[in-house]
């Protein structure tokens, strides 16, 4: 789909006039497009174009985006069709971006056979990049609670995916890993994959351990599932998706993950330090989270499961693309340094060692 394309789409399926439309570099979804485009009185927005995934993180970030964190109703503005937008002040950001609707008020249009969705882009700083205050760290704790404080509405529950607690997939994806370094000699011209046999061998034991853990804590909680308080969860709620748009304002991006589960598959990514080895969050900073999102008697056994879950896809995938000597070497180097943060002590890993 061309610049030229991109613009007459959005005219004829949302009534956006747009006369700047940027290419944004590739993400983590290798199945879509997307742009930056930018309306005539200066609004911007984030335009996506996928074969891939599902229309869930639309449906909730457009029920987040329609009430603010203190419950309020947000402005009448947000989501509303493009003209009503064009040249208006941008509204205060209510912790996610929201979806502009299409001429017949549908979340996104089919168009050339795939999907294309518009949300608002929201200015602000990267918190995984930036130094968040306590303010922004209660900011984020109130929008969590915002968020899992959600009405499940006809619309979320058709298409939010609901928990399953299988585990089945990613375990899979670390057996076939396993497997594969366990065949890996020990010294070679493949310095990627050299490094990473000798990282893994290294926390085998421990890594094979959650592993277990996980699958036997699946089986148990998916017999329990009835009596566990499902919630909208973000499923990726960690800083690198978390902007500060303000001096105390944060706004959630990338719903891609979005399911319907307990609060903690959301609260793994801040109780116990997070996902990021360099930028584990600190005791201070969770008991600022906890201020705003409010009380909760935390299930540390679900806390465990995420964990664990969460070791064995920030392992697995990462490893099979240094496994596959076709991949460019600077992309099988970037996913090395992935699973090594995990590994890393005090990391992902060593939290699931000490959450059972």
């Amino acid at each position: 789909m061309s610049d030229i394309d991109v613009a007459g789409a959005l005219g004829e399926h949302f009534a956006l006039d747009v006369r700047e439309v940027v290419p944004i570099g590739e993400g983590t979804d290798r199945a879509a497009t997307v742009w930056k485009v930018r309306a005539p009185g200066g609004r911007a927005y984030a335009v996506k174009w996928t074969s891939g995934g599902s229309p869930a993180g639309l449906a909730l970030s457009s029920a987040l985006a329609a009430v603010r964190p203190d419950g309020a109703p947000a402005s009448a503005t947000r989501g509303a069709p493009a003209p009503e937008l064009d040249g208006a002040p941008a509204p205060e950001p209510d912790g996610a971006p929201a979806p502009v609707r299409t001429r017949a008020g549908a979340l996104w249009a089919r168009v050339a056979g795939r999907r294309l969705s518009v949300v608002e882009w929201l200015p602000g700083r990267s918190a995984a990049e930036s130094a968040p205050t306590s303010e922004h760290w209660v900011a984020f704790g109130r929008l969590l609670s915002a968020l899992h404080g959600l009405l499940l509405d006809d619309e979320l529950r058709r298409w939010v995916p609901r928990e399953d607690f299988d585990p089945t997939r990613w375990a899979a994806a670390f057996d076939r890993v396993d497997a594969a370094l366990d065949r890996a000699p020990d010294r070679g011209e493949d310095d990627c994959l050299t490094r990473l046999a000798a990282l893994w061998r290294q926390r085998r034991d421990d890594l094979r351990r959650v592993r277990e853990r996980t699958v036997r804590a699946g089986r148990s909680l998916s017999a329990r599932a009835g009596d566990v308080r499902i919630v909208p969860c973000h499923g990726d709620a960690h800083v690198g998706n978390l902007v500060l748009t303000g001096a105390c304002t944060v706004a959630l991006l990338d719903f891609d993950d979005c399911v319907l589960a307990p609060p903690e598959r959301d609260l793994m990514f801040v109780l116990g330090g997070g996902v990021f080895p360099g930028r584990l969050v600190t005791p201070e900073q969770q008991d600022a989270f906890l201020r705003g999102y409010g009380a909760h008697a935390t299930d540390d056994r679900l806390l465990s499961y995420y964990r664990g879950l969460r070791v064995l896809e920030d392992v697995a995938d990462p490893a099979a693309v240094v496994l596959d000597t076709t991949a460019a070497q600077a992309q099988r180097s970037d996913n090395l340094g992935y699973v090594a943060a995990t590994l890393a002590p005090g990391g992902l890993l060593d939290q699931a060692l000490g959450a059972g």
